[in-house]
């Protein structure tokens, strides 16, 4: 199974990061040259396209990962594998993820398998399945957003390819939010604990801070400002309820409530 690495041409600090992130986990990958959103033809065909689902126009920056992305699932259908790993360039990978690229550990019916963590509480299968390696997958049931990091299969890089010509919502919440189309009609899976991690998501106690990989080429994703979905901050008491809520609609539909790790 192939290793693509999505990466802008004016980030060779990310280049660098990933090429030693993948060197020490013993995976060979193949730069996918990103679709920069400062381009002045990429900012026209975003200005162009209409408001996203959330009633919000995707930034340009968003776009060019969008398109970036379609990149890579184009490589797939083209180099005639059956899967591939997708990699954006501000990741920290645990040890043992070379054992992906071996057969044999992704379920017959999945579509994707998401490796990445972004440590929300989210809601996945009851069912799991161990893939060895203290690692199991299980099926995920609610939105878990972050496209840093997953497996895909060729027919569903097909599928994706034709779903989003005219897309307008940034990639992750294409393929990861269960309020959107391609969700609930696709058999995605979660790595637990997830061996992927973004830069920025890592405690800064516990993780040394680099030349600046981290920072991210997408201030928005949203033309509208960080707050994308204009949803006022919760309050503590809201989270509370929310989570409370939550463990019920658990136990109801035989799902796990949990944060998956990274490790």
């Amino acid at each position: 199974m192939k290793a693509y690495c999505i990466n802008l041409d004016r980030r060779p600090d990310r280049l660098a990061h990933m090429g030693a992130e993948f060197a020490k986990v013993g995976i060979p990958f193949e730069r996918i040259a990103a679709v920069d959103g400062q381009k002045p033809e990429v900012a026209m065909l975003a200005a162009q396209l209409p408001l996203s689902s959330f009633n919000k126009r995707i930034s340009v920056g968003a776009y060019g990962a969008l398109q970036s992305h379609r990149t890579a699932w184009q490589r797939l259908v083209e180099s005639g594998d059956n899967w591939a790993l997708v990699f954006e360039d501000d990741l920290l990978l645990a040890p043992g993820m070379g054992a992906l690229l071996l057969k044999g550990w992704i379920p017959a019916d999945a579509d994707i398998v998401k490796l990445e963590t972004f440590r929300v509480r989210l809601h996945i299968s009851d069912k799991q399945h161990a893939i060895g390696g203290g690692r199991s997958l299980a099926r995920l049931c609610s939105t878990h957003v972050g496209a840093g990091s997953y497996a895909i299969s060729a027919d569903t890089a097909r599928r994706l390819l034709l779903e989003t010509e005219s897309c307008r919502d940034p990639v992750d919440e294409t393929l990861f939010n269960v309020d959107l189309p391609f969700f609930p009609s696709a058999r995605i899976y979660q790595m637990f604990p997830a061996p992927v991690i973004q830069g920025d998501r890592v405690d800064v106690a516990k993780q040394k801070r680099h030349s600046g990989w981290q920072a991210t080429s997408i201030p928005d994703r949203l033309i509208g400002g960080p707050d994308e979905t204009g949803v006022a901050p919760e309050t503590t008491l809201h989270r509370l309820w929310r989570r409370g809520r939550e463990e019920i609609r658990a136990r109801v539909r035989g799902t796990r409530y949990v944060v998956v790790q990274h490790g």
